[in-house]
């Protein structure tokens, strides 16, 4: 009889935690009061290339949204993003592809700070370079070099991003988009 009243008890406690709360959304613990958030499946960034025509062109100007030539030839990439996606960001890594602090660019303006994740002081959109997106021949951002949201789906992108002159041969990138969850997922590393 005992070992039947366990049983029921212990099938009793199962039924009631399957009706508790929904699960909250999942996050890893940083190596701080941070918590980092999960991008979900559907974002990816599957491809992250150095484009043939990088240092040889110039289509966009320093200033955030400057989509115009500024006699300085353009960083040029490409990538295969997953959406939905808000925004992106471009890192100097390490061989292992952990971000450094250095060379940056991103599709966010204003006051709006880059993730912690990405291994930098406090940036904020308006203190870095901007990234140019090109989809599908023309310019998609936003006024100001924001990108607004790539939809559900394959997105196969040019980025054009003004020479600083501070991103050295035999560097490593990772280009980042965020999810609009706020989640960050990651290119595979790039020798630049």
């Amino acid at each position: 009889m005992r070992s039947s009243s366990l049983a029921l008890a212990a099938g009793f406690t199962l039924a009631i935690a399957a009706c508790g709360p929904p699960p909250a959304p999942p996050v890893t613990a940083d190596s701080g009061k941070n918590q980092v958030v999960v991008a979900p499946d559907s974002a990816k960034v599957t491809a992250f290339s150095v484009d043939s025509e990088n240092l040889l062109v110039d289509k966009i100007a320093m200033r955030d949204g400057g989509i115009r030539p500024d006699g300085n030839r353009d960083l040029v990439f490409r990538a295969i993003v997953e959406g939905p996606v808000d925004a992106l960001y471009l890192v100097t890594t390490d061989e292992k592809g952990i971000p450094l602090y250095g060379f940056r660019a991103d599709t966010i303006a204003g006051h709006e700070e880059l993730p912690a994740e990405l291994g930098s002081v406090v940036d904020v959109g308006r203190l870095t370079v901007w990234i140019a997106v090109v989809e599908d021949g023309k310019f998609i951002n936003t006024d100001g070099g924001a990108l607004g949201t790539l939809a559900p789906g394959a997105h196969q992108l040019k980025l054009y991003v003004p020479n600083t002159g501070n991103l050295m041969p035999k560097s490593h990138l990772r280009l980042y988009a965020r999810a609009p969850n706020g989640g960050l997922v990651a290119s595979p590393n790039v020798a630049y």
